[in-house]
């Protein structure tokens, strides 16, 4: 139950970018800007708190070379799917981005051999579906190739940057331990993309917009990824893909209440499909977890040993 916990925060959590995104933007800074301040600014609060509570840091050059290509991978998909909503309506950018379940899928049962009970098949077909209604009331545009495949390249690196939390070497890693590498890496990623691009970084023109860029590095950022990374040790990649669907539920509802947007009835249709799909996940793996309690604990240790070794 932890790992449905998790999932959900982060998810929901994770939807709450518009929230903070919006009045940072409409003072005047830079979206490229507005991320380096999202990664780094949590990046610090986090190291500051793991060395007052003296957490070990110390990594091996193996699970350094991991960490950098996870935090590359989650600096990646930021970067390209905020790109995308310049070329394509951002409802359709969050639909194809949506497709990534279905990739992580893919991914553990092709090359982990992992078994995806027909439900969660289904779990996931349901979820794209409501996230498809929720963006049925995004505002039309043309659709533009380039915006189109700039959002299918998240589609990619979001699937590997879940699976590698799950099946890489930092797979034990402390979650504020992983949490504070990803974000550190991510944001010298958006400062070396300032760097290339020849602009400075933006500066913060008031106390009001520097509150907005902390709560959205403390809770659309810091909180979001550390519980999406222990989601994912709990109940595994596909699970926590899933699980997703709460993040454009949450940008919705967020919007309604706080945007002044109008909700339609494919919305409200969308938002019954994905509350379905999340309930279908719970219920398959209680289930499962009930039979486990089931077998003899002789057999459940032998089992869990070979899947470790």
């Amino acid at each position: 139950m932890k790992g449905f916990i998790y999932g959900i925060i982060s998810s929901s959590t994770f939807g709450l970018i518009p929230l903070f995104v919006l009045p940072v933007m409409r003072k005047g800074i830079g979206i490229d800007s507005v991320m380096f301040y999202r990664f780094g600014i949590s990046a610090l609060m986090l190291g500051v708190w793991l060395l007052i509570r003296r957490y070990h840091l110390k990594v091996h050059f193996q699970e350094l070379f991991t960490l950098l290509g996870l935090g590359l991978f989650y600096a990646v998909t930021a970067l390209l799917l905020t790109t995308s909503y310049l070329y394509i309506p951002s409802g359709v950018a969050t639909t194809i981005h949506f497709l990534y379940p279905v990739v992580v899928a893919a991914i553990m049962i092709l090359f982990f051999k992992d078994k995806v009970s027909f439900p969660l098949l289904i779990a996931v077909f349901m979820a794209i579906s409501g996230v498809f209604l929720l963006s049925r009331g995004a505002p039309s545009g043309e659709m533009n190739l380039k915006g189109f495949l700039l959002v299918l390249m998240t589609v990619i690196t979001y699937a590997i940057y879940i699976v590698g939390v799950n099946k890489s070497c930092v797979r034990g890693m402390e979650g504020l331990t992983l949490t504070f590498y990803v974000l550190s890496v991510g944001a010298v990623v958006f400062g070396v993309h300032l760097w290339v691009k020849g602009e400075m970084l933006d500066r913060i023109p008031d106390w009001s917009t520097g509150i907005y860029l902390v709560l959205l590095a403390l809770i659309p950022t810091l909180v979001s990824d550390f519980t999406l990374i222990l989601s994912v040790q709990h109940i595994g990649s596909t699970t926590t893909a899933i699980l997703g669907c709460m993040e454009p539920l949450t940008a919705v509802v967020m919007g309604v209440f706080f945007l002044g947007e109008q909700l339609g009835g494919c919305q409200v249709a969308g938002i019954l499909v994905i509350l379905l799909a999340v309930s279908l996940v719970i219920l398959t793996n209680s289930r499962e977890g009930l039979k486990l309690k089931q077998i003899p604990l002789r057999i459940r240790r032998s089992f869990f040993n070979s899947k470790m070794e």
